[in-house]
């Protein structure tokens, strides 16, 4: 094989990979002060050698930062997945949290997973207050932010 194809094949598979986040999903709730269980699907290449997970809400087009959960995740070890954190207390207690995977070796590359809830420590949370996105499109959201 020529030098020009290996790199054609290497560098397009390295294009494609990927981690993929798989949980929490739509329907997830968890309770504030509880276990948040985090997963995805481990990338096999060094592409997401290392990466850092975070805590967002907002809508698609203007994301906040409630906090970050962890740094320096290495998402080639499939044996660190699922990854569990202690749920913060926050405002609303709603479905409207969601992580983003940002990946260390390339600022632009990121994933994210679908909204979940953070609910009170009883269970109990509110509906977001927003039934669409900005553009329409039908996913509820609003802006959360940590209880100090």
């Amino acid at each position: 094989m020529s030098p020009f194809v290996l790199y054609l094949f290497f560098g397009f598979s390295s294009a494609y990979a990927v981690l993929v986040p798989t949980a929490p999903g739509p329907g997830d709730s968890f309770a504030a002060g509880s276990t948040c269980l985090i997963k995805w699907n481990a990338d096999p290449t060094d592409s997401w050698a290392k990466f850092s997970i975070d805590l967002m809400s907002g809508s698609n087009d203007a994301m906040r930062l409630v906090t970050n959960v962890a740094s320096g995740v290495d998402g080639t070890d499939s044996s660190l997945s699922p990854y569990n954190w202690t749920c913060p207390q926050v405002s609303p207690y709603s479905s409207i949290y969601f992580y983003q995977f940002n990946n260390s070796g390339n600022s632009t590359d990121r994933q994210w997973t679908t909204r979940f809830a953070i609910a009170s420590s009883s269970g109990e949370s509110t509906p977001p207050e927003n039934p669409t996105q900005p553009n329409g499109d039908p996913i509820p959201w609003g802006s959360g932010q940590l209880v100090s």
